[in-house]
C-alpha cells in the first residue's frame, strides 16, 4: 500500500475512534435548535394533560421517551413537571435515535408562577448546561449531539421549587457525525486508488 493510502486510512479510522467520543452543541432558541435538525421530529407541547399518563410515556414521529421524577409527575395541562419540589426530573428516551433534543426548561412555585432560578440540564454524554430563565421566552435549551442522548435529568437544587418542560422536541441532528466523514473519507481513499491503478 502506497504511504499516501496508509495516511488516508489512518486518518479515517482516527475519525472512526472519534466518532465514540460525545461532542454537543447547545442552542439558547427554539429557531436556531430547529435549523440543525432533520425533517420528522416529534414535538409534544404537554397541552391537556390533567394527569400524566402512566409513567409519563410519549410516543411520535418514531421516536418514544418516559418522564419521570421521584415523587411522580405533575401536569398543570400546559407543562409536565415533578409533583414535589428539589426533585429531578429525568427524561429516558426508549425509541428512536435521539441526537437532538429541545424545550423550555423552567421552575414554578405551587400556583404554576414562573420563578427566575438556576437550572441544570444534564445529558447522559457528559454536556452539563446551567442557567437562570428570566421568563419563560428565554427559558429553551436545545441539544444537538454526535452520538445518541439516551437521558436528560433537570434539576434546580435547593430552590424549593418545582422543575417543568415543556415543547419537548425530540429528533435527530442534522449534522453528520464523525463517522459517517471517516466513512466517506475511505469511500474518496477507495475512489483515488482505483483511479491510479486503471492510468
Amino acid at each position: 500500500m502506497q504511504p499516501s493510502l496508509r495516511f488516508l486510512s489512518a486518518a479515517a479510522l482516527t475519525l472512526l475512534s472519534a466518532s465514540s467520543f460525545a461532542a454537543s452543541t447547545v442552542y439558547t432558541s427554539s429557531a436556531d435548535f430547529m435549523s440543525h435538525v432533520v425533517a420528522g421530529s416529534y414535538t409534544e407541547n404537554f397541552n391537556g394533560l390533567s394527569s400524566p399518563p402512566a409513567g409519563g410515556a410519549f410516543a411520535g414521529g418514531g421516536f418514544s421517551y418516559a418522564v419521570s421524577a421521584p415523587s411522580d409527575l405533575y401536569a398543570s395541562g400546559e407543562f409536565l413537571g415533578t409533583n414535589q419540589i428539589d426533585e429531578a426530573l429525568t427524561i429516558t428516551f426508549t425509541g428512536g435515535n435521539v441526537t437532538a433534543v429541545g424545550s423550555n426548561f423552567y421552575s414554578t412555585n405551587i400556583s404554576d408562577q414562573f420563578q427566575a432560578v438556576s437550572l441544570t440540564i444534564t445529558l447522559n454524554d457528559g454536556t452539563v448546561t446551567t442557567f437562570t430563565p428570566t421568563s419563560v421566552l428565554d427559558s429553551y435549551r436545545g441539544f444537538t449531539s454526535n452520538v445518541g442522548i439516551s437521558s436528560l435529568v433537570m434539576s434546580a437544587a435547593g430552590a424549593s421549587l418545582y422543575v417543568g418542560v415543556d415543547n419537548l422536541t425530540v429528533g435527530v441532528s442534522a449534522v453528520p457525525e464523525p463517522s459517517s466523514w471517516a466513512l466517506m473519507g475511505l469511500g474518496l481513499a477507495g475512489l483515488i486508488a482505483a483511479r491510479r491503478r486503471t492510468v
